[in-house]
């Protein structure tokens, strides 16, 4: 009599729960990420990439840590997986200074039509001609953030103007002349946030900013900025014109009643905080300086020692 065989019931590993593996999985290296707990059964290669790639967001800058190529391989292959099997990707952040060549980006690109925000952490990733094709398919992008230069500041505005009509912020670093910041003005009409903070603008660049037809912006950030005039030399050096600049630009900014927030230095007020008024805290490198407008009272660091009988 042949002895019948045990029915094997299903193995314990897929038995897990998959949240509680994510979570296990969390404390894993990055190398056992990709080499380890992926091999042992399909339930933990589906939770290897939810670990990876959490809270609907493809962090590509992972891949700049890893130093070896069959480590990039396993990477990449990982991130298909997870492309393949979930399309509900809300933001992408793309790696400084890997390239994932044009057939690369547009794979990517192809499977997050719903992606809200991306962010190119490298300006040679934004003069690639795959970025420009693949504006094609984030037509729902809200959030765009880039580093930029002069040789393709102007025209990857234009394209994201082209095809990108829901933005709502979009954050650029680098340096920034008047052409790149009237192409954002007419491109963008809605737009509510706008940061160049850590950037080189233009005086004539803020003047466009600020000439009134962002008629939607809430928040401006030119933090830690320098600006400079039509010869090239930063306004900082002189200390009266960057006074009279630094008024203009206040009275300016008064004048659009949809802003809420203007920051130039690591002072700042929100309107949430002080009432009605705009709240500006404009250094330029002269710490103390705080003024507000478009209402409410002074309170800058002078007035408030002054109130409070210390100066």
């Amino acid at each position: 009599m042949k002895k019948q065989k045990q029915k094997q019931g299903p193995s314990l590993w897929q038995d897990l729960n998959p949240f509680l593996l994510s979570k296990i999985f969390s404390f894993l290296d990055f190398n056992d990420q990709l080499f380890g707990a992926p091999f042992v059964c399909r339930s933990w290669l589906s939770s290897t990439v939810d670990t990876l790639f959490k809270n609907s967001s493809l962090d590509l800058r992972l891949i700049d840590t890893l130093d070896e190529e069959n480590q990039r391989l396993r990477f990449t292959h990982l991130l298909k997986l997870a492309l393949n099997q979930y399309h509900g990707w809300v933001s992408i952040y793309f790696p400084t200074k890997h390239l994932f060549g044009y057939f690369g980006t547009l794979y990517i690109a192809e499977r997050t039509p719903s992606v809200s925000s991306v962010v190119l952490s490298s300006s040679g990733v934004c003069g690639d001609f795959a970025i420009f094709v693949s504006l094609l398919y984030w037509k729902n992008l809200k959030v765009f953030r880039a580093p930029v230069g002069p040789e393709n500041g102007f025209h990857l505005i234009s394209q994201l103007a082209d095809r990108c009509k829901k933005l709502k912020e979009i954050r650029l670093q680098g340096t920034i002349m008047e052409k790149e910041v009237s192409s954002i003005v007419e491109g963008f009409p809605g737009l509510q946030i706008l940061d160049f903070s850590e950037s080189t603008l233009s005086s004539n660049a803020l003047d466009i900013v600020f000439d009134g037809r962002l008629k939607f912006v809430k928040e401006i950030n030119i933090l830690h900025s320098k600006v400079i005039d039509d010869e090239g030399k930063d306004i900082r050096e002189d200390y009266w014109r960057l006074n009279e600049f630094r008024n203009k630009v206040l009275e300016k900014a008064a004048g659009i009643k949809s802003l809420k927030k203007l920051s130039h230095s690591s002072w700042s007020k929100d309107r949430s905080e002080v009432g009605a008024g705009l709240w500006v805290f404009f250094t330029c490198g002269f710490p103390g300086w705080g003024l507000p407008i478009a209402g409410g009272a002074d309170q800058s660091p002078v007035s408030r020692g002054r109130k409070s009988g210390n100066g």
